[in-house]
């Protein structure tokens, strides 16, 4: 009996001893995965902790970026409401520009009607005088005396003649200045 007893014993025994083997194996296994995985974790969390850095990084340039491209469609905005007003402006001016000239060309159109009328008036009537050019500006030459006074008296006294060549003459003269 004893024998039969020793037997399942050693049986039991060399049974346990390799079942001790297989579970060391696999416990050696067993942590070298786990020190595979925790080495693999303890990557991937500096990945992740990089990632999420550069992601706050990259939240952080969008922010000012954002804060860039409302700063200058505020500008855009303002240049195009600036050019609207310059567009009105322009165009007052330009209405204002027109009006004036049309009333210069009917200014000039008119003082030349009437400088037409006011010729043929006095020629008609025997009123227009012929104007004599002056003798010039006075210009004294040295070692010479200056030259006698002009006439106060030239011909015969023919009435307020003279006040028609010059009304004609002021009529030239606005016209030219319009």
């Amino acid at each position: 009996h004893f024998d039969e007893v020793i037997a399942a014993i050693d049986k039991m025994i060399s049974t346990l001893s390799a079942e001790e083997a297989t579970d060391l194996q696999t416990k050696e296994m067993c942590e070298k995965d786990r020190a595979g995985d925790t080495r693999d974790a303890i990557l991937a969390s500096r990945a992740i902790d990089e990632h999420t850095e550069a992601v706050a990084v990259l939240q952080t340039k969008i922010e000012e970026l954002t804060k860039e491209i409302a700063a200058k469609e505020e500008l855009v905005a303002e240049i195009n409401q600036q050019l609207k007003e310059a567009e009105v402006q322009r165009e007052k001016e330009n209405t204002e520009y027109l009006k004036a000239k049309k009333d210069d060309e009917d200014a000039a159109a008119l003082l030349e009607q009437a400088k037409g009328v006011m010729e043929s008036f006095y020629s008609e009537n025997g009123l227009m005088l012929v104007q004599h050019k002056g003798r010039g500006p006075f210009q004294s030459v040295a070692g010479q005396a200056p030259p006698p006074p002009p006439a106060t008296w030239e011909g015969g006294y023919s009435g307020k003649t003279a006040e028609s060549t010059g009304i004609v003459a002021v009529l030239g003269l606005i016209h030219e200045d319009i």
